[in-house]
């Protein structure tokens, strides 16, 4: 299934810029005129942020691979069936207002998860967990009835990040014809920032450091063809101007919008503000090369290049992808590293993973009995598996991974399309073969 249009945007985007003492600067990040992404990305990352959601401890690997199966790959479908099919703008149709009341939060909640995921994948943070992996009420003191945020990124080093540095992300939805409006989801995202991100900036848990946060809240009011975003952070918005001899066309249609700390001239920021959101409602000049934004420039990743996440949050972003893909051994794998454990509590036939093979430029594994059209870049996965072989008392302090490389446009389609950390969609997939990973060597059988 695709978009026609092949892509949807989101135009109306609001930055909310705060104050904070301790939070770190982002450097060399930008966010295009348009949040803007395909049919694929969009599911990938419905289905992803999904997965997080029960990436708590006390489930089973097997019961978290259930409730995939069962439930967050089956979301995106059910999303796209109320999309307005009629506008570029990621906007629903007014049907979506027969759907019981309990099922509109819930809809809205994942949309809200969805495009708060495009939204850091776009700036370049391309691992991510459940923020629960980082334990926040243990390093604040705060304890567990405190509101935590939603998800952890890890920036890989880059971004002016020491390594082990990482940042934490409430993501808000709503799909209401009165929450939806700008004035409420401008207001849910600055309130979301000051009950569940502000104070958790400058932990330290399990060995990393919260150097900053975002809040990103998404509405849209059904029927009417138009969608809105706020992201409150401590961050200001500065739009590199472009040469006057230029148009926008030649330069690819994109304004450089760069996240840096607050300035005290609020007169300045204002008038900054609202040219930002002339930009943003301006139309698209020029396609843009699909597969996620590769952070800093708004260009595409480029094959070759590597960045350093912490292990952590690598292991646990590679135990989410390997059960959506039905990679269960591996996942369990790495669990049992993020656990503390140790291959001695594995059984013997689950030390090793079986994978899929597609017959894809490039190569995609999944697992023996994952659904087809779901994958993970091959360098990624030997990468992760190999790193999980060497540290297998607990998760290193960095990790050295690939970034996939992006590939395809609105205009050309392509096999597959990738997101910074590798999880692929396969489309349409194709014929593949079987081959048998070691777990504890690290190694193909």
């Amino acid at each position: 299934m695709t978009w026609v249009p092949a892509k949807k945007n989101i135009p109306n985007v609001n930055i909310i810029s705060l104050t904070h003492a301790i939070a770190k600067d982002i450097s060399g990040v930008s966010l295009p005129e348009l949040i803007e992404f395909g049919w694929e990305q969009f599911v990938l990352s419905v289905t992803r942020t999904r997965g997080m959601q029960v990436q708590v401890e006390g489930l089973s690997s097997e019961k978290r691979e259930k409730y995939l199966t069962r439930y967050a790959l089956t979301r995106a479908e059910g999303i796209n069936t109320f999309i307005d099919e009629d506008t570029e703008v990621l906007s629903f149709v007014t049907a979506l207002n027969a759907l019981p009341d309990d099922e509109r939060p819930s809809m809205a909640g994942n949309v809200g998860a969805a495009v708060a995921d495009l939204t850091m994948e776009s700036l370049g943070f391309h691992w991510r967990a459940n923020a629960a992996e980082l334990k926040l009420w243990q390093s604040s003191g705060a304890g567990t009835s405190r509101k935590t945020p939603d998800y952890v990124y890890d920036p890989g080093s880059q971004h002016g990040f020491d390594a082990g540095s990482v940042v934490i992300v409430e993501a808000k939805g709503s799909l209401s014809a009165t929450e939806a409006q700008e004035a409420a989801v401008n207001r849910r995202a600055r309130s979301a920032f000051k009950e569940q991100v502000e104070d958790f900036i400058g932990a330290q848990p399990v060995g990393l450091t919260v150097a900053n946060g975002f809040a990103i809240s998404f509405g849209s009011v059904p029927g009417t063809q138009e969608s809105r975003l706020a992201i409150a952070s401590p961050q200001t918005v500065g739009v590199e101007p472009q040469p006057a001899s230029l148009s926008a066309a030649a330069v690819g249609g994109v304004r450089r919008i760069r996240l840096s700390q607050p300035q005290p001239q609020q007169q300045e920021r204002k008038i900054q503000q609202e040219y930002v959101k002339q930009q943003f409602q301006q139309p698209v000049q020029q396609k843009r090369g699909g597969g996620g934004g590769g952070g800093g420039e708004g260009e595409g990743r480029r094959e070759g290049e590597r960045a350093e996440p912490s292990g952590r949050i690598a292991f646990a972003n590679y135990e989410n992808l390997f059960l959506i893909c039905g990679a269960g051994n591996a996942a369990a794998f790495l669990r049992s590293i993020l656990a503390g454990g140790s291959e001695g509590e594995l059984k013997e036939e689950a030390q090793f993973q079986e994978f899929r093979v597609h017959y894809s430029d490039p190569p995609i594994f999944g697992g023996p009995n994952g659904p087809w059209s779901y994958g993970i870049y091959a360098p990624s996965v030997e990468a992760i598996l190999r790193a999980a072989a060497a540290n297998r008392s607990g998760p290193p302090a960095t990790v050295d991974l690939p970034l996939a490389p992006a590939g395809g446009t609105a205009e050309v389609a392509v096999p597959v399309i990738m997101q910074g950390d590798g999880f692929a969609y396969v489309h349409p997939p194709g014929g593949a073969h079987y081959k048998t990973w070691d777990l504890i060597k690290g190694d193909w059988v």
